[in-house]
């Protein structure tokens, strides 16, 4: 018999420190994406399918990197400087959790490029 994976709040990834595969460290858990599974209703059992990862924690994106014509012009621009430096790993590029010490490890060395707002 399998043993159920371990369920973790979202609050324990906000905030975490990021490090590559080769040590350094990239910043911290800035956004999470989630996606519902297929077949399910509501909020129950969302899964993760990445991190958006910034050298500071200087807010929520607020959807600004998922759709280029987000919002006022003057926000879009302000959202693009404050996360100038932000990055993107899926799921998949998560080697390990350190839950103890806040602490996510990756496969990749990069983080990929967000989408410009």
């Amino acid at each position: 018999m399998s043993t159920p994976p371990a369920t973790h709040r979202l609050g324990q990834l906000l905030g975490m420190r990021v490090v590559s595969a080769t040590g350094a460290v990239l910043g911290q858990v800035n956004d999470v994406r989630v996606r519902a599974p297929a077949g399910t209703v509501g909020y129950g059992g969302l899964v993760v399918e990445g991190l958006v990862v910034a050298q500071h924690d200087t807010g929520s994106l607020l959807g600004y990197d998922r759709r280029p014509q987000q919002g006022p012009a003057l926000i879009r621009a302000i959202v693009a400087y404050l996360h100038r430096r932000a990055g993107y790993v899926t799921w998949g590029g998560v080697h390990a959790v350190d839950w103890d010490e806040r602490q996510g490890l990756l496969s990749v060395e990069t983080l990929e490029k967000l989408e410009e707002p």
